[in-house]
């Protein structure tokens, strides 16, 4: 889990929020799971923020369902990418 999130992290843009890195990790340290992957799901949402990959969209859905968290973050992520 922690290599994915790590992946996960390499996404924010210190540009976007200068703390967002650190309060990633500290939600990590916490075991705070959810609370990390929105925080890439709130940067990839932005509108200065480039459309995220398919790929990415599918593993952030897959966490999201492997956590049980049910919200419309890769819906939204779909729908900026222009995914149907």
């Amino acid at each position: 889990m922690r290599q994915i999130f790590a992946n996960l992290k390499s996404v924010l843009s210190t540009e976007w929020n200068p703390d967002a890195p650190a309060v990633f990790d500290e939600f990590l340290r916490e075991h705070e799971w959810g609370l990390a992957l929105h925080v890439v799901c709130d940067y990839l949402l932005e509108p200065a923020t480039p459309p995220a990959a398919a790929e990415l969209i599918e593993e952030i859905q897959g966490l999201h369902k492997a956590m049980g968290i049910e919200d419309s973050c890769a819906i939204d992520l779909r729908r900026k990418a222009g995914q149907s």
